[in-house]
């Protein structure tokens, strides 16, 4: 597994990150007949998976129900050899979920996932959602100064749409932004990876697979006009000498980014996991990702 820089950060994170969202919480009925999480013994199994397959970056929050609970019963004794990012703000469980972007509550939050996380440190703490109001009050970004400061997170950043990324770049203060990127929403390639990298704030992608949308589970959906626009690019890949899947191309579009550090990719499946790696591992021409642009740019759904 290659690594690239994670900003300023001095950490050198895996090309594909884990996110550890699935493992904890019921996720993607859009496209998933099972959607459940798994079980603390089927979650161990996958997350030792995960760091033997050489993923050193691994993405979870409150929100995710049962995650950060697993990951530290699963992973305590692995600690040193992974990077571990959580985040504040938001609590969620099968009643739903609470926001809380106070500074007290922030500072609960970090408390909170340390326990779960069974660590004594946080690599990478986040805001979840944060909105324009909540970056510009600067009550989360203090409490987690204020955590730094006192050794129990490493690194500050904070997650959002690309509007809300560029404020935070713009802010100051932000080592990391992670934003939604992929082939059905490209939209961060206007103006947010440049400022990005200009700034040298490192670059974490969620939702690489649109959910799972960039496979062939989109046959599933329901969305006509979604799916007309996917099946555009599952044709290019079934054409493309050089690509492997939908997946494949999605993949290689995403890590084609020069500014982009990490992109997470979730699973339940071990199977699943490994053949996204091995994809990830595998190049895709610029002829190829030329032509998946340009089916992006006629899309009607920008």
């Amino acid at each position: 597994m290659k690594t690239r820089n994670l900003g300023t950060t001095g950490m050198m994170v895996s090309e594909i990150g884990f996110g550890a969202l699935e493992i904890g919480r019921d996720w993607a009925q859009d496209v998933n007949t099972n959607f459940a999480h798994l079980t603390q013994k089927e979650a161990t199994t996958l997350l030792n998976k995960v760091l033997d397959n050489g993923i050193n970056f691994i993405d979870t929050a409150p929100a995710y129900w049962f995650s950060e609970e697993y990951i530290g019963k699963a992973l305590k004794t692995r600690r040193d050899e992974f990077y571990l990012a959580t985040k504040v703000g938001e609590y969620c469980d099968k009643n739903g979920s609470v926001f809380d972007y106070s500074y007290s509550a922030t500072l609960k939050f970090i408390d909170s996932s340390l326990q779960k996380l069974q660590t004594d440190h946080i690599d990478l703490i986040q805001i979840h959602s944060a909105s324009k109001q909540v970056l510009e009050d600067g009550d989360v970004m203090r409490a987690m100064f204020a955590a730094k400061q006192a050794g129990k997170v490493l690194h500050i950043g904070m997650t959002g749409g690309v509007e809300e990324c560029c404020l935070a770049i713009r802010l100051g203060g932000y080592e990391t932004i992670q934003v939604p990127f992929n082939m059905l929403t490209p939209q961060a390639l206007k103006v947010l990876f440049s400022l990005a990298k200009d700034h040298q704030v490192g670059v974490i992608i969620m939702r690489s697979l649109a959910g799972g949308k960039l496979t062939r589970k989109y046959e599933a959906l329901k969305d006509e006009a979604v799916k007309a626009q996917i099946a555009k690019l599952d044709n290019l890949a079934t054409e493309a000498a050089d690509v492997k899947s939908l997946a494949h191309l999605a993949i290689a579009f995403v890590m084609n980014q020069e500014a982009v550090s990490t992109a997470i990719i979730g699973t339940r499946n071990a199977k699943t996991l490994e053949e996204n790696i091995e994809l990830s591992k595998c190049p895709v021409s610029q002829e190829t990702l030329d032509k998946a642009m340009a089916i992006i740019n006629q899309s009607p759904l920008l």
